[in-house]
């Protein structure tokens, strides 16, 4: 590395460097496209800014999360106050997202299709897998398969799209259960239960507690024998569940559902929250939805057996 902090092939960016010199970022097809410096060390400010607290953050705050000294934070954060983008309120001191940011984020948002955007998450998760998998959101019968995607293997099954998987029997099901209302899923377990799939209270309340404690609902041969089923959620920017990511794999397969295999589905998830918008955070009262994007799967691991139930 010379005195300038360019290494050989390529320029980086480092924290004590906010130049506006071009630097070498990777390309899809593996060449290099030039960039802006302070333009991708401006991003770390915002985004030191995006996941502070709604009431902002202190100057101090920023720079750590930004990895930059405090005269740097605030050359950068005074640029983005004169053109908008951050805000910093006269009394407090605190800095955050302004008028503009808002207008940003509202045109990125009018621009995503969510539905393309968790099923593209999906294919990408399932081709690392190489395994099968679903996507479904709640339909006007239940829960409800939009996307049927092979990553490997193909998997003999009756389920296609436009199947609707049971509420009390299917790791989807389970998961609109423990983050749906009981208003939204009540008429459905009604009818579930009049043509003859019954599974106590009891045993329906421990799942939905299992299911929230745990961050994920793992289920194994009931609607399809022979076939296990791990599914996560995708929440929407008002954390509200969108759909929910299945993958599959054969129930002799015992090893395949590991601690790093579930971590990486789940982070998926966290991904395609992400990219829809979800804002990272919980409204007072709801279901503590970050169980369901990050760790606290270990419990549940080790309960799992080939007797439960599955997708």
């Amino acid at each position: 590395m010379n005195s300038t902090g360019r290494k050989a092939g390529g320029a980086t960016a480092t924290a004590n460097d906010d130049s506006s010199e071009p630097v070498d970022q990777p390309a899809p097809d593996g060449t290099r496209r030039k960039s802006i410096k302070s333009v991708e060390i401006g991003s770390r400010v915002l985004e030191a800014l995006v996941n502070s607290d709604t009431d902002g953050a202190f100057l101090r705050d920023v720079a750590e999360k930004s990895n930059l000294s405090r005269s740097q934070a605030h050359r950068y954060l005074l640029a983005f106050v004169n053109t908008g983008v951050v805000e910093q309120d006269p009394d407090s001191g605190r800095y955050a997202l302004g008028a503009f940011s808002v207008r940003i984020g509202m045109a990125a948002l009018a621009r995503v299709e969510p539905v393309q955007v968790a099923g593209r998450h999906l294919s990408i998760l399932l081709k690392e897998l190489k395994t099968t998998g679903l996507l479904s959101v709640w339909g006007n019968y239940g829960p409800t398969v939009i996307r049927w995607k092979d990553g490997g293997i193909p998997l003999a099954t009756t389920l296609r799209v436009g199947s609707v998987l049971p509420l009390q029997t299917s790791s989807t099901g389970n998961l609109f259960m423990a983050l749906c209302s009981r208003e939204q899923t009540q008429a459905v377990l009604d009818n579930e239960r009049k043509a003859g799939l019954v599974l106590p209270d009891e045993e329906l309340d421990q799942m939905i507690a299992e299911t929230r404690k745990c961050g994920y609902a793992k289920t194994s041969g009931r609607v399809v024998p022979g076939l296990s089923a791990i599914s996560v959620p995708v929440f929407d920017p008002d954390q509200r569940l969108l759909a929910t990511m299945s993958v599959l794999t054969r129930s002799q397969n015992e090893s395949f559902f590991s601690t790093q295999v579930i971590d990486r589905i789940k982070r998926q998830a966290l991904e395609a929250s992400q990219a829809i918008g979800w804002p990272g955070f919980n409204r007072p009262g709801d279901v503590d939805v970050s169980k369901f994007l990050c760790g606290n799967h270990q419990e549940m691991d080790q309960q799992a057996t080939d007797g439960d139930q599955s997708e």
